[in-house]
């Protein structure tokens, strides 16, 4: 259970795999579309109704499970936006102590 929260807690990663998967399963369904397609046509072993409820949990279930996925997409977008952490870190800088002096009392002054 520790292992799922290290792996979870730290990355939106894992919710890219619902992406993944759900076009996996997918193409999967429209390939078995054909597969039973080619069955129909050319043998007479297809179990009537099976097939088509299986393709078509396939399908909507890849469907499902991409939405989902880009769902969690934005959740982790929003997620990595919120921690506010800068974009960069700066080691040193130089000749902006006046600057920084000038915004701060500019900001005081608006504020007071």
């Amino acid at each position: 259970m520790l292992s799922i929260d290290g792996i979870t807690s730290f990355s939106y990663k894992p919710l890219k795999l619902a992406i993944y998967f759900g076009i996996f399963t997918s193409l999967s369904g429209f390939l078995y579309l054909f597969i039973v397609l080619g069955q129909r046509l050319f043998t007479t072993t297809t179990i009537p109704g099976w097939s088509s409820l299986i393709i078509l949990q396939l399908i909507f279930g890849g469907l499902i499970l991409l939405l989902l996925g880009i769902v969690g997409e934005y959740i982790g977008r929003i997620y990595e936006e919120v921690k506010d952490r800068p974009l960069y870190i700066v080691e040193s800088s130089s000749g902006f102590e006046q600057k920084e002096a000038n915004i701060i009392r500019l900001h005081s002054e608006t504020h007071s």
